[in-house]
């Protein structure tokens, strides 16, 4: 297993797990998220409208719909609501407790953007070092970081 970072689509990535950078209101309206959203189909937005809200710093899970995956979590970046933004170390813990729920959950694969580094604003390669810093302590676990 290891870390990669790759170029490309995430929505067309094979991996257990899919991360979307979401909102705190899981409306997957734009960037990632709608891409997800297209590709995965509407089950996505309905599973998550279930949901209805989750904390900066937390997560929530839904199933993959269309993709290649298993499951999708969803991470929120921004709170539109509150006018906050996650900061890099919510970034870091949340991405502790993902990966954690990948290992108790025996998943083997990871895919995720750059989370924060769009709308939110987080530098990419501090995005990266916090991503890379996380992943050490999950060797058993294929992280997948892509780029467009």
């Amino acid at each position: 297993m290891g870390l990669q970072f790759i170029k490309g689509d995430i929505t067309e990535i094979k991996a257990d797990v899919i991360v979307n950078a979401a909102n705190t209101e899981l409306k997957h309206g734009g960037g990632v998220a709608r891409a997800i959203l297209l590709k995965g189909g509407k089950i996505i937005q309905e599973e998550s409208d279930k949901i209805g809200w989750v904390d900066l710093g937390d997560f929530a899970i839904t199933s993959a719909g269309n993709l290649k995956a298993k499951k999708i979590v969803h991470i929120p970046t921004i709170d539109y609501k509150n006018s906050k933004k996650i900061s890099y170390s919510m970034l870091e813990s949340v991405l502790i407790k993902v990966f954690s729920w990948c290992k108790e959950n025996k998943m083997k694969s990871i895919a995720l953007p750059l989370l924060g580094t769009g709308v939110v604003g987080l530098e990419k390669e501090r995005a990266k070092e916090i991503i890379k810093k996380v992943a050490r302590d999950f060797e058993d676990l294929d992280v997948m970081v892509v780029e467009k």
